[in-house]
């Protein structure tokens, strides 16, 4: 009985000793990192427990793996997360260690007398001692779910900066668009209070005009406001304040050409998703837990060590000690049906997980494939027939056979049409990273190059996109939304009205050449284009926009029944009307004077 007690306390004290080395430091960190490093690339000499050095800020444009690794550098979760690994290393150290003994002392004195009774023990829990391998095993074994966790939360985190960015990015290129309409809305405005205050448009296309210019300028503050909170969001996930100097590129990249199915992606997402690894980890721990609860029901309380007594006649005794509990009223049965329910719930989270996976996998491949189709469609089809409107419907207006309002609802939609192109490009590229996050690591075409987006300069006229004054040179400005309204000539100069009669002059000889006021002769009105022979009477020719000087108002046809009445006028007939309505109705024949 003596050898075992000493066998036992040498076995206690050598793996006592053998337990007082400590676990590394970087236990723990080198891993996570590594698991990092197999998925996406880590800048190097990476610390992330450490605040020093870190690297400067680019001065150039800063591109989305810059921002990410950066983010690594500076963004706090990265620390907090890294703690984590503290936390378990520091739960391996306690499960290599047993407790330490336990130091006794007892003194007894009677009532009378001056003899002493001392009791002098030393023990240890045994216990502790025979489950520390299965302890080791189990803690080291939920460090290495941490590290699969603090991994898979540093990759989440630059899921969530690659988002940013390229909202960032898309929401900046709308606002240096929509800035530019502005101005180009501007200086159509100006350039129309030139045509105005010369009299050859009316206060109404003014009106349009300015309106027009007022809510590009409008759209053009909103799109900045979004740039600036998508500017906000970027820095705070890469851990840099919003008004330091760092800056982000133009544009995006056009989308690319997928080709990888998604079978494939699947494939890649169960042998590479960090949080599926975690759950598995989960599970394996929960089974061994189950399996050695299971194995050592039966152990209670074990505690052996040495006692030494000196009794009150001055006597010694001394040996060892040992007391273990009794399984009788408890046999583990708690112990086993927790560690049973964890590894259930264990299980079911890790089919869950996998579940989860494989229909984010797909769901992700087919937002990306429609998203990829979507800006395809606005860049092949849409972006190009807008423009062709624009186009077609500027020749109508340089004719006078539509209005400005027209033109400028076509503009307006051709706009809208490249910014929603614009659009469709970021949530593409979202797309594409959360989906890479979806799969876990990289994907199949990551590297290749990129195509450039449409530029701007599809939707405005070169001297917009670079920024020429168009009121310094009007006609050079292209194009023109008043093309078609000629200025008066030098002899109509001085009088904005010429071409409009007054009271008290003579008649027209033609009665039937246009909407004379009473007894005023008409001026000859400035020359005009050419305009194309009318249809028969039966058939409606498009009315013209209101002009304030300068109309030729479509004539009535007249009824076949009436035989007095006149031939329908000729195309280059002068017309005339009042310049105080705004309605252009025909006179009827009674009002001629």
């Amino acid at each position: 009985m003596a050898f075992l007690f000493r066998a036992a306390a040498l076995c206690a004290a050598v793996m006592g000793l053998a337990a007082c080395a400590s676990l590394p430091r970087e236990r723990g960190d080198s891993e996570t990192r590594d698991l990092i490093a197999s998925r996406r690339p880590l800048p190097p000499n990476w610390s992330p427990l450490s605040l020093e050095p870190r690297p400067p800020i680019p001065t150039e444009a800063l591109e989305v793996e810059q921002a990410v690794q950066l983010a690594f550098f500076y963004n706090p979760q990265i620390r907090e997360q890294f703690a984590r690994l503290g936390i378990g290393r520091a739960d391996l150290e306690d499960a290599r260690r047993i407790a330490n003994p336990s130091l006794g002392y007892v003194r007894l004195a009677p009532s009378a007398g001056d003899s002493r009774q001392v009791t002098r023990s030393l023990t240890f829990g045994l216990t502790e001692l025979l489950l520390l391998p299965v302890r080791k095993r189990l803690a080291s074994g939920e460090l290495e779910r941490i590290e699969s966790d603090v991994a898979n939360s540093a990759l989440s985190l630059a899921t969530a900066v690659e988002i940013a960015w390229f909202e960032a990015v898309s929401a900046q290129q709308v606002a240096a668009m929509r800035s530019l309409v502005a101005r180009a809305a501007e200086g159509s405005a100006k350039l129309a209070q030139r045509y105005f205050d010369a009299g050859n448009i009316s206060a109404l296309q003014l009106a349009q005009e300015q309106a027009a210019a007022t809510e590009a300028r409008i759209d053009a503050v909103t799109a900045d406001t979004a740039a600036l909170r998508a500017r906000h969001a970027l820095a705070g996930l890469v851990g840099l304040r919003a008004e330091q100097g760092w800056i982000i590129p133009t544009e995006l990249p056009a989308p690319k050409k997928d080709a990888y199915a998604p079978e494939t992606l699947t494939t890649l997402a169960l042998s590479s998703r960090l949080d599926l690894k975690s759950a598995q980890q989960v599970v394996a721990l929960r089974e061994q837990a189950l399996g050695a609860s299971r194995r050592w029901r039966w152990l209670g309380g074990v505690e052996v060590g040495y006692e030494r007594e000196r009794e009150f006649d001055g006597a010694r005794t001394r040996g060892p000690v040992a007391s273990l509990a009794l399984p009788i009223f408890n046999q583990g049965q708690g112990a086993i049906g927790r560690a049973d329910a964890a590894l259930v719930q264990a299980r079911a989270d890790l089919d869950a997980t996998v579940l989860s996976v494989q229909n984010d996998v797909r769901l992700g491949w087919e937002s990306l494939t429609v998203n990829r189709k979507i800006a395809e469609r606005w860049r092949d089809d849409l972006v190009p027939n807008r423009e062709t409107i624009v186009a077609q419907t500027q020749a109508r207006v340089n004719f006078m056979l539509v209005g400005v309002f027209e033109l400028l609802l076509a503009k307006q939609q051709s706009y809208d049409a490249y910014q929603a192109y614009l659009e469709s490009v970021r949530d593409y590229w979202v797309a594409r990273a959360n989906l890479r996050g979806t799969v876990g690591g990289r994907l199949p075409d990551d590297g290749t190059v990129t195509e450039p987006t449409l530029g701007v300069q599809v939707v405005l006229p070169a001297e917009a996109v670079g920024m020429s004054d168009p009121v310094s040179s009007p006609r050079a400005s292209a194009p023109d939304p008043h093309a078609g309204h000629r200025m008066p000539d030098q002899a109509s100069m001085a009088d904005p009205h010429a071409g409009h009669q007054t009271s008290g002059q003579a008649p027209m000889v033609n009665p039937h050449a246009g909407h004379q006021m009473s007894g005023m002769p008409m001026s000859d009105p400035p020359a005009r284009e050419p305009v194309t022979e009318r249809s028969p009477p039966a058939v409606e020719m498009p009315k013209p926009e209101p002009q304030a000087h300068d109309h030729q108002p479509a004539m009535a046809a007249p009824a076949e029944s009436d035989p007095t009445a006149p031939a329908p006028m000729s195309p280059d007939e002068p017309l005339v009307e009042d310049p105080e309505s705004d309605s252009h109705q025909p006179h009827s024949h009674g009002d001629r004077p």
